[in-house]
């Protein structure tokens, strides 16, 4: 049985917060079910204090196992911060993780990006809201190459304020908190591509997720997808380029694909500002006939997609693994 839910985060008014109950309602059935006196622990904003008096009230309710539970945001708390049996679920990596962003962009997405080569006029897109330091990183490197004005690009600030927005853009979500251009300049817009007519104009989108060390923490979000889904050609910036974590979910990367233009290793994110400067330097053509030739693998990921979230639903219905 279920003893006790310790979450500080987002509110149950939020649908996306909604979502993560369903789910949870699921693949928690065999706990609830147990006779063991278990306690959930949701990962979403937790610090040193929540933590603090987390364990001290798990000790009083006489709690003998501990769920984990990261789907909304990164994971924070570690099994081993527990001295009670724990168990990770969703970004937790091992055999209880559930992509709960991919689950989420296939219940609300519903833009339709067009595959018409012919309206490919500007090389790349990268959309930024938070500044977290790899995101302002990667901003200064195309600042410092002049490349800003080469692509649309855009960086929110923790002011309110954006240090660099685009023109014309759009969206915006009531799926989850803070979703407004209060906290950072820019729109929360967690499932569409914005202003579709932008996103249609523009070759290869540069995803900067949350977290910069995908392959070692294991979390990804709807930014991610959103290439996925919007028939883009991508190239992640982090650790190893997301290529560890695409392919083992069987999706294509686009790291071997531009070789005509350079030598560059682009799963390396030292390299996509360099990689960005020699792209820019190609005609309006090569964009055209180069997304052409990248279709097959761009219906590939879309169709992957789906797959993909019929693997996590049917873990869903499953149930959790314990041992």
């Amino acid at each position: 049985m279920i003893v006790k839910h310790y979450d500080f985060g987002w509110g149950n008014e939020w649908p996306a917060k909604q979502l993560e109950h369903q789910l949870l309602k699921k693949y928690l059935k065999p706990v609830i079910e147990s006779s063991t006196r278990w306690a959930v622990v949701n990962s979403t904003w937790y610090g040193d204090q929540e933590h603090h008096n987390t364990v001290e009230d798990m000790q009083h309710n006489q709690i003998e196992s501990v769920i984990l539970v990261s789907m909304l945001d990164d994971a924070i708390p570690r099994l081993d911060w527990f001295s009670l049996p724990a168990y990770g679920v969703g970004y937790y990596p091992g055999e209880n993780e559930i992509d709960f962003w991919a689950l989420l962009l296939e219940k609300y997405f519903q833009d339709r990006a067009s595959t018409d080569a012919a309206l490919i006029d500007t090389a790349f897109m990268c959309l930024n809201r938070k500044p977290h330091p790899h995101r302002l990183r990667l901003y200064r490197q195309l600042e410092s190459q002049n490349l800003l004005d080469c692509g649309l690009v855009s960086l929110g600030s923790n002011n309110g304020v954006a240090v660099r927005t685009i023109d014309n853009d759009q969206g915006g979500c009531d799926l989850a908190p803070n979703a407004g251009t209060e906290q950072n300049g820019i729109v929360n817009d967690l499932v569409t591509l914005g202003n579709i007519e932008n996103w249609n104009r523009c070759f290869i989108n540069i995803v900067t997720e949350t977290v910069f060390e995908i392959k070692q923490k294991h979390f990804v979000s709807e930014k991610i997808y959103k290439p996925i889904l919007g028939m883009r050609p991508f190239l992640v910036y982090a650790t190893d380029g997301g290529v560890d974590w695409l392919e083992n979910r069987g999706f294509y990367t686009f790291v071997q694909d531009f070789r005509d233009i350079t030598d560059l290793d682009l799963s390396d994110p030292n390299n996509i500002s360099l990689f960005l400067d020699a792209l820019t330097n190609q005609s309006q053509n090569y964009l055209q006939t180069k997304y052409q030739e990248l279709l097959p693998k761009i219906e590939h990921n879309y169709q992957n997609f789906y797959r993909h979230c019929q693997t996590q639903l049917d873990k869903v219905e499953k149930g959790i693994k314990l041992i």
